[in-house]
This record gives structure tokens, C-alpha cells and sequence, in this order.
């Protein structure tokens, strides 16, 4: 049935996108939480290894798919401003790594949220690469695919033989490369450069993750020409449920939990193809789903909730890592530890989400005061 018009008509912004953004935050501050925890639980489907690692499912796959989406529904897309906003996204990136790694490893002592390869190496610890770093190489290659005006085609096969590229660099490049050497992270930034378990902080090198917001880019363009939205998702859930389940079968028929194996470190930071295309599945999935349900919770309260959350979910982010950051080296100047139990993990959570919110609450304050001052 036709769905799609060749002129834009659904240019507004997208429920199902906040809450799935909502809900990547949440579950990417409490993935963050267990780090400052005693957590050594072997990969076994028991509650605490699920609660852990259940950001690996829609975490920050999710967050770069979205990304993508913003990208495709943003005003602001000339070639100036993603380089701007992503030399500002990569130096953001660094500058998180000295206020919650650096800075209370030397005032406090040593954190016990990585390794001692980087609690040993501070220089090492500065330049490991998260998300934020990605999400700057993101904009800085849409302005590349935006000055040289390629077709979606193009940048779709670009983006492929990229992501081909990072799965043999999983196999190739890590084993000659160790942190030892001084451009360790700058190259894990573009190619993995090391087993993740050993690395421990070069986590979203692009090679592995660009397919997700070039994806989410592309789907949102898609969008934007969709004039029945609850028609279209309703399809999407009637191909992706079904293909996951399939999925499903196939892994448990060749004896592995499918489970288990999306949310090992190793998988889920390297993206293999095969794993990485049940990934987006499980998005498409999410996305499916979050529409339906958007339809319902725009209606109640709870939803000036969502928006805020998704509006602010960079701010938020940064905000709580540092707190995380800080309280990690606390924990360990006072030689206390906490138990994965659910009242550690829920009294943590809302005291990082607190400090986080008040956070964003100064900052949106100082913003509105600067406009006055204008």
C-alpha cells in the first residue's frame, strides 16, 4: 500500500524518536552506575548481569541512530555547521575525560571505574575515546558526504565498505597495537584497535559505528516523506518482530544465546556486521513500538517528562559522568565499596540523575540570563 509522497510532508517532530532517546539515556546512566560497583558477574542470565548490560540492547546504538534522525530533520546542516558542532562535540569528549577521569584520579586517587593501564597512564586516560568523540567524527563526515553532494546511494555504499573495513581491522589491527604506544587512541578512534576487555577505553571507533547514524539519517529522510506514520511502523513491526524471533531460532538451534552474546563488551563495541545488522533489527523493533506507545503517553504528564529528557540528553549525559567520575574516586579514598544489590543501584542512580538535573537546571539558567543581558 502506498505510504510515501514525493513531497515532504512529515516534517515535525517525531514522538517515537523522543522516547526512544528517553529511554536510551536512562539506561545508559545506569549501565555507567554499576562502574562504580564491585561488579565481576560472569556472563550468566542472572538478574545483575541483565540489569548491567541491558543498555548493550538500546543504549547507544539507539542514541547515534537518533542522532542520524536529527541530522535529517535539523535546519542546521550546511557543511560550516557540522564542523563546527563537531570540533566542539570531539574537544567536549576530551574535556570529559580530564574532569571525570583525570582530575579526581590526581586530587582524589585512583578511579575505580577502568584499568590500571589508564589509571597508571593519565595522558593514555585523557585521550580514550567515547561516544562524544564519535559523535564528532559523525558531523565531521557529513560534511564531507554534504560538500561533495553524493547520493544516498553512494554514501549508503561508503558507509558499508567503511563498516567492512572496522570488521577486518577487528581481527587485524588490534593485535599489533596495545596502549603502549602514544597513538593507541588516536587510531582507536577510527579503527578498533584492540580487544575491548583489554583496551578497556577505546569504545565507539567509527569504523564500527558509522552505520548507525547514517542509518537513522536515511530512515529519517524516508520519513519525512511518510503521510501515514501508524501504517508504516505497523509494517515495520510486522517485519522486524518476526525476523528477530527467526533470529532467535537460528542462534539457539546452533547452541548460543542470542541474548548472551548482544550483550558481551566485545560485540557490542566492535559491532561485527552479522551482530550489527541484529542491532538495528532490535531498533527498528523499539522504534516500532515507541510509536504506538507515544500515542497514548503524549496524552498524560509523564510526557513533558519524556520531552525534557530527550531535549536534553547530551547535557545529560556529560553531566553524569562526571558525577560518576567523582563519586567512583571518592569511593575509592574511603576505601568503601558497594554491592550490586537493587537499593545500592537505585540510591546511586537518583543521586547521579539528581546532581545531573540540577546540572542541566544552572545551565539552561545562565543561558536564559546571557539572552537577557543581549
Amino acid at each position: 500500500m502506498h505510504l510515501f509522497s514525493d513531497n515532504i510532508v512529515n516534517n515535525k517532530r517525531q514522538d517515537a524518536f523522543d522516547l526512544c532517546k528517553t529511554i536510551s539515556i536512562i539506561l545508559m546512566i545506569l549501565c555507567h552506575v554499576f562502574y562504580t560497583m564491585q561488579y565481576s558477574v560472569p556472563a550468566t542470565l542472572n538478574p545483575t548481569y541483565i540489569a548491567h548490560n541491558a543498555v548493550r540492547l538500546l543504549g547507544a546504538q539507539s542514541f547515534m541512530f537518533c542522532m542520524g534522525m536529527g541530522i535529517a530533520y535539523s535546519k542546521n546542516n550546511s557543511v560550516p555547521y557540522f564542523i563546527k558542532r563537531g570540533c566542539k562535540l570531539i574537544l567536549s569528549g576530551y574535556m570529559l575525560n580530564f574532569l571525570c577521569l583525570v582530575l579526581p584520579t590526581i586530587i582524589i586517587g585512583k578511579s575505580l571505574i577502568f584499568g590500571e593501564a589508564f589509571v597508571t597512564n593519565k595522558f593514555l586516560m585523557l585521550l580514550g575515546s567515547d561516544i562524544l568523540q564519535f559523535a564528532g567524527l559523525v558531523l565531521m563526515f557529513f560534511a564531507i558526504i554534504k560538500y561533495f553532494k553524493f547520493s544516498d546511494k553512494t554514501i549508503f555504499i561508503i558507509t558499508l565498505c567503511i563498516t567492512l573495513f572496522g570488521a577486518f581491522c577487528n581481527n587485524k589491527i588490534f593485535l599489533t597495537l596495545t596502549p603502549e604506544h602514544f597513538y593507541y587512541s588516536f587510531v582507536g578512534l577510527f579503527v578498533p584497535v584492540k580487544n575491548f576487555l583489554e583496551a578497556e577505553y577505546v569504545c565507539f571507533s567509527f569504523s564500527n559505528w558509522i552505520m548507525y547514524p547514517v542509518a537513522g539519517w536515511l530512515f529519517g529522510k524516508l520519513l519525512k516523506h511518510c503521510f501515514n506514520l501508524s501504517k508504516f511502523y505497523l509494517y515495520l513491526l510486522g517485519i522486524s518482530l518476526p525476523l528477530f524471533f527467526i533470529e532467535y531460532i537460528i542462534f539457539n538451534m546452533l547452541g548460543v544465546n542470542l541474548w548472551l552474546v548482544l550483550m558481551n563488551p566485545d560485540i557490542y563495541h566492535q559491532q561485527p556486521p552479522l551482530f550489527l545488522f541484529t542491532y538495528m533489527n532490535i531498533i527498528m523493533l523499539v522504534l516500532s513500538l515507541s510509536h504506538f506507545a507515544s500515542i497514548y503517553l503524549t496524552k498524560l504528564k509523564i510526557w513533558d517528562i519524556i520531552k525534557h529528557l530527550s531535549s536534553e540528553l547530551p547535557t545529560l549525559y556529560i553531566a553524569s559522568w562526571i558525577v560518576i567520575g567523582w563519586f567512583s574516586a571518592w569511593l575509592k579514598y574511603t576505601n568503601r565499596t558497594l554491592s550490586v544489590s537493587f537499593g545500592n543501584v537505585l540510591f546511586v542512580f537518583v543521586f547521579v540523575y539528581a546532581c545531573s538535573e540540577i546540572y542541566v537546571y544552572l545551565k539552561n539558567k545562565c543561558k536564559k540570563v546571557n539572552k537577557s543581558k543581549i
